[in-house]
């Protein structure tokens, strides 16, 4: 792998990845399993009143997924439900600096499944 294709802070969440694991008790779980790249994202989350206390993933998939997956959980952690809703794959890419035009799609996925894991969410609030 070549790492001057990534920047410094993506290089350093795909070799130091934040939140990784999962939530047993999660409020809401979201998992993307994109078969034409192989890579698998799940992402777990935990509220606290309308915040999210904790986020954790887990991903099987390459190391621009891994860094997206990292940083998704990053960004999330401590924001009320509906500011983490408007998450998506452009800002997890401004948060990683960029990923190389051939791994956007890990900003994609990681913000595909995040997306999913919030509105699981707030489909337990709302009930």
């Amino acid at each position: 792998m070549t790492f001057d294709l990534y920047t410094q802070t993506a290089v350093d969440h795909f070799t130091r990845p934040r939140n990784v694991g999962r939530i047993d008790d999660a409020d809401g779980v979201g998992r993307v399993d994109d078969r034409a790249t192989d890579n698998l994202i799940t992402i777990y989350v935990k509220l606290h009143g309308q915040r999210i206390a904790a986020a954790r993933f887990r991903t099987l998939g390459c190391s621009a997924c891994i860094a997206a997956s990292s940083v998704a959980t990053e960004l999330v952690v401590g924001r009320p439900l509906g500011r983490a809703m408007r998450i998506d794959a452009r800002a997890i890419l401004a948060a990683l600096g960029g990923l190389p035009a051939d791994k956007v799609h890990c900003a994609e996925l990681a913000a595909r499944a995040l997306s999913e894991a919030l509105a699981g969410a707030k489909t337990l609030l709302s009930s």
